[in-house]
Order: C-alpha cells, then structure tokens, then sequence
C-alpha cells in the first residue's frame, strides 16, 4: 500500500490543478472570457461571413455594429436607442425592458429582432426559430438600403410594430 505524507499529497494536488493550467494555456484551450465572435457561415453565398444566428443578448450594438459592418446609426434608429446613449453600453437584451409594453401585447422586440435586423441589412441567410417582430423605423430602414426579396417584404408587413398603436 502506498503511503502519501500530508505534504506530498498537498504539492500533488497543487501540482495537478497548476499544472493543468499550465498545459492547457500552453495550447490555448485556457479562456477566461468571452471573445464575442460570431460563428461564421462555411458554404453557400455568405461564406466566411459572421452568422446572426450566433448574436447573443449580451451583444452589445457598438459589437453588432463593429462585427456586421452595420453603421451603429442605422442599428439606433432601427430600435429607437437613446441618442445620447453609448453603444458599448447598451445590448441586445436591453431591448425586452425597452419595449416592455409590446412583450406584454404579445410581440416581443429583443434579441431574436437584432438578428432578423442584420441578416436583412446585410442580406444574410437566417431562419428565424420564433415569430420575430421590428419597429416600424427598422422596417423603413430595410426597405430603403436593404436589397429584400418579395418574401422578405412580405414577411416585413405582416411583422412589423407600430409603437403608438400598441400604446392603445
């Protein structure tokens, strides 16, 4: 039977955590934060392109922006942010309390509407997995810069939101 001292044991278990810290750094498995990139497309017509699809609620515009090539004026107009707001600051998930009034009218305005925004905007491939909504400025935006197809306009009318109407 192998007999471990109390200090053989102790360097033993500092041995293995530190140095499992070390082998995985060495070979950069080791993350402590999040890298915010976006997977991107790997065939068709949009390879090599960053997949909205992958846009996460702690996204924030200033990231979208950056990432998506999108001008951050464009996505502030498009979800009504605060004009004097820092686009680093204020993320996708933001949007739920934002537009807290149509989520209890049934239409949520949030991260999912981002994501329908910028493959739109950039005419990116993107099956929504839920109904998606977008105010009314988003949909104007898209309708003058964005080449859509008929479907796409269709599926713009019958889902986009009028703020003073769902305020009745």
């Amino acid at each position: 039977m192998l007999k471990l001292r109390s200090w053989q044991l102790g360097a033993s278990v500092l041995a293995v955590i530190f140095g499992g810290v070390l082998l995985t750094s060495a070979f950069g498995w080791w993350q402590t934060e999040s890298t915010k990139e976006p997977v991107k497309y790997e065939s068709g017509d949009a390879a090599g392109e960053y997949n909205p699809v992958d846009i996460r609620g702690s996204y924030t515009f200033g990231e979208i922006s950056a990432l998506f090539e999108i001008p951050y004026e464009d996505l502030a107009a498009a979800f009504r942010l605060p004009e004097d707001a820092d686009p680093a600051v204020i993320a996708c998930k933001d949007l739920e309390e934002m537009y807290l009034e149509l989520a209890n009218a049934g239409t949520e305005i949030g991260t999912a509407s981002v994501r329908q925004f910028v493959s739109f905007y950039r005419g990116l491939p993107y099956e929504p997995d839920e109904e998606t909504f977008l105010l009314r400025p988003a949909a104007q935006i898209l309708k003058r810069k964005a080449a859509l197809t008929e479907e796409q306009l269709a599926y713009l009318d019958a889902h986009t939101v009028d703020l003073q109407a769902s305020a009745n």
